[in-house]
């Protein structure tokens, strides 16, 4: 399994992170441009080996507002994603970074269906706890799925493709988040290369050409 790293506005650079085997980085888009992802970070991380994953995060309860937010942030994410060189096809997910009741699922649902309205619901991940993963994934409104530990209880759905674990660390002065990829497919890229095959562990020694735009 593959133990990887998140983290915001300060960015612990590449090398720092493969120094601590650190093997993919869980990284932001956002209405909120300091903390999303560049082509100039996504760089630094493929050229020491690092994998990248993207997730669109503004405010913490941003998905309850539902199926037109949902829209309008699935077309930032992918034209900031596109500009940091995400290979088509390669997921987004989404967060709901806060304790979702069950009676908030069906305003986050409609959120992830906004979005999979512009990227095709096999490119829509959720981030959130145990049972916001489990809510949507059993909805089918997205196809990957990134859990927090926190809002959990010490339950994981098996489903998901990444879990953050409870605990930070330091890298290079940059408080981080420790997560864990629980499949060989969980999302990750760099800019211009996806998994060649459903176990890859490494870059493919050269980088292939985008082959169609990102939707």
């Amino acid at each position: 399994m593959a133990t990887g790293v998140d983290y915001a506005w300060d960015h612990p650079g590449g090398a720092a992170l493969q120094a601590v085997g650190a093997t993919f980085a869980a990284r932001y888009l956002s209405h909120d441009t300091s903390k999303a992802i560049t082509r100039a970070e996504a760089d630094d991380l493929a050229a020491h080996g690092i994998w990248l994953v993207v997730v669109f995060e503004d405010s913490a309860q941003r998905p309850l507002a539902g199926r037109a937010a949902g829209v309008a942030d699935a077309q930032l994410a992918v034209a900031q994603a596109w500009a940091a060189g995400i290979p088509a096809g390669r997921p987004i997910y989404f967060a709901a970074d806060f304790d979702v009741t069950a009676d908030q699922q069906g305003a986050i649902n409609d959120y992830l269906q906004g979005a999979a309205s512009v990227l095709g619901v096999d490119r829509v991940g959720v981030y959130g706890g145990y049972r916001t993963v489990q809510r949507a994934l059993d909805a089918g409104v997205c196809r990957w799925a990134w859990q927090a530990d926190a809002w959990s209880g010490g339950q994981w759905d098996a489903r998901a493709h990444i879990r953050q674990t409870d605990g930070t660390t330091t890298i290079n002065a940059v408080e981080c988040d420790w997560n864990t990829a629980m499949t060989a497919d969980y999302g990750q890229w760099m800019p211009g290369v996806s998994p060649a095959t459903p176990n890859v562990a490494q870059p493919p020694a050269g980088r292939r050409r985008l082959d169609e735009e990102v939707r």
